[in-house]
């Protein structure tokens, strides 16, 4: 409270700034505004500190999601761990985040506060779980705080709480709860159990962790086959949205699971279709919606398209192109800032590796660590890159298959293997185990920057790289499938097809 016994200090004292005249009076107030600024500055701060079990010497990043529709993560801070694993990360936010600390593959959840500092524990890998070093795990983070009303606290009190009322199996109370699931009579324990959490935290201010709390309830109805309508008119209807509540969007995303396609099977939703497919018109899709259940408001509307948008992507009937176009013309004309940055963020996903867009650039190294851009080294002519490991079962029996393809189709297309060993000694063990493998071979040099621009959420993976360095197949089928049928029209492209489709 020191800033607040300093104004005290200043009010008492403004007799004597009036006598100081006007310029004295003016640099005064200017004083009080700094000093106010600094206060609201260091009420946004957020630091994240303690220690990673990793030990010394690791990249720890501090991250969050920039939407809950497309899931497209942001990072913004990172660090290095110093002494026994130690670190600190300090981020400006304006409200309570969920956000989660990555170190190598392991990644866990935390809420950051405006405000507060919060200590946790990051676990180290363990290889009995962690079994597989190009796979993301989840791993809990250990959070130490006694402060009641930090969302971490309340977070936790509230889970065991939970646990107590459906899954204590020292409890009889706990059994019989459960066995309303069981029987599929949960309506009223659900009832019940959201009365007594209401009651038990009635005490507390904090609407990010109501709404969090509340739309916990909402995802258990909606889980055991509660009234559709019901479970909107409770949660939906007449509700603020949560867009950067995580607890909310998953109830939203899981209510809305599919929505726009199964409506647009429907006579109420059956100008859905024409509007994405034919007219491509942001408008008539708005408009195609307006007689769908609980649709209440264009606000409402509008996040449903975008989440159905980032579904029919997907859908064959649908042309991909269209969805995205109409991504863009919501990015552009929404006027809720949430919405633009949602459409912002599908077109981008959809788009990055779309055929016939550009294919992203990267460098490796090859096995006398020299740096290479394979794009670049191969402008002008056909690529086919490889992404795999060593250690990858399916990426070592693809291999087989793609050294007969580079026999027969290496003249017309480049190949490039990249591999994404952890171990580099592995990676050049194989190679010098495999010396048929003689085209370029590279290593991702542990740039994350390329896996993101390529997806490789798993490997093997392939692209097809056109002269003009655009997408060609993305991503392209496997040497052991269809991929030969491809390679075969890149280089006989006046011949009849290797075999009809038909016959294949």
């Amino acid at each position: 409270m020191p800033h607040v016994l300093f104004l005290r200090e200043l009010t008492s004292n403004c007799n004597l700034a009036r006598h100081l005249g006007y310029r004295h009076m003016k640099r005064l107030i200017y004083s009080i505004c700094l000093l106010l600024s600094a206060f609201a500055l260091n009420a946004k701060e957020c630091t994240i500190f303690g220690r990673a079990g990793a030990g010394a010497g690791n990249v720890i990043t501090l991250n969050m999601y920039d939407d809950y529709i497309t899931y497209t993560e942001k990072k913004l801070a990172e660090t290095i761990t110093g002494d026994s694993g130690k670190f600190s990360i300090t981020v400006d936010i304006e409200e309570i985040k969920w956000m989660f600390l990555r170190c190598e593959n392991l990644y866990g959840f935390v809420f950051a506060e405006p405000g507060r500092k919060t200590e946790v524990f990051f676990p180290s890998r363990d290889p009995d779980v962690h079994v597989s070093t190009e796979t993301n795990y989840e791993v809990p983070v250990t959070i130490f705080t006694t402060d009641s009303t930090d969302m971490n606290f309340l977070a936790s009190d509230y889970n065991a709480q939970f646990l107590h009322f459906w899954g204590n199996a020292d409890d009889t109370t706990s059994l019989d709860n459960y066995m309303y699931f069981v029987v599929g009579q949960s309506a009223l324990v659900l009832d019940s159990f959201h009365r007594q959490m209401t009651r038990h935290y009635a005490w507390v201010k904090n609407p990010y962790f109501s709404q969090w709390m509340e739309y916990g309830f909402a995802s258990l109805e909606n889980a055991t086959f509660q009234s559709e309508r019901r479970t909107a008119q409770r949660y939906l209807i007449g509700k603020p949205i949560g867009y950067d509540n995580h607890s909310y969007m998953e109830f939203y995303n899981t209510f809305f699971k599919d929505y726009m396609y199964r409506w647009s099977m429907r006579k109420q939703g059956e100008g859905i279709y024409n509007a994405i497919n034919n007219l491509v018109s942001y408008d008539s899709a708005m408009a195609a919606m307006r007689n769908l259940p609980y649709m209440y408001n264009d606000t409402i509307k509008e996040l449903t398209l975008l989440k159905g948008l980032s579904e029919l992507y997907y859908v064959v009937s649908y042309d991909p192109r269209n969805v995205i176009a109409v991504a863009q013309q919501v990015s552009i004309v929404s006027k809720i800032s949430e919405h633009r940055q949602i459409a912002r963020n599908i077109v981008t996903m959809f788009s990055k590796l779309r055929i016939g867009s550009a294919a992203p650039h990267f460098t490796g190294i090859n096995m006398k660590e020299e740096r290479i851009d394979p794009l670049e080294m191969y402008k002008g002519k056909y690529v086919y890159l490889f992404f795999y490991a060593s250690w990858n079962v399916n990426s070592v029996n693809e291999m087989r298959y793609m050294a007969d393809l580079q026999k027969k189709y290496g003249k017309s297309i480049m190949f490039v293997s990249i591999s994404v060993d952890q171990d580099t000694n592995a990676w050049k063990k194989f190679l010098k185990a495999n010396p048929k493998y003689n085209w370029l071979n590279l290593h991702y040099d542990f740039d994350s920057r390329t896996k993101d621009k390529y997806n490789l959420y798993g490997v093997p993976v392939g692209y097809i790289i056109d002269p003009d360095g655009n997408l060609f197949t993305s991503p392209a089928d496997n040497p052991s499938g269809d991929l030969e049928y491809v390679m075969y029209r890149i280089q006989n492209p006046k011949k009849p097809p290797l075999i009809k489709p038909g016959d294949r």
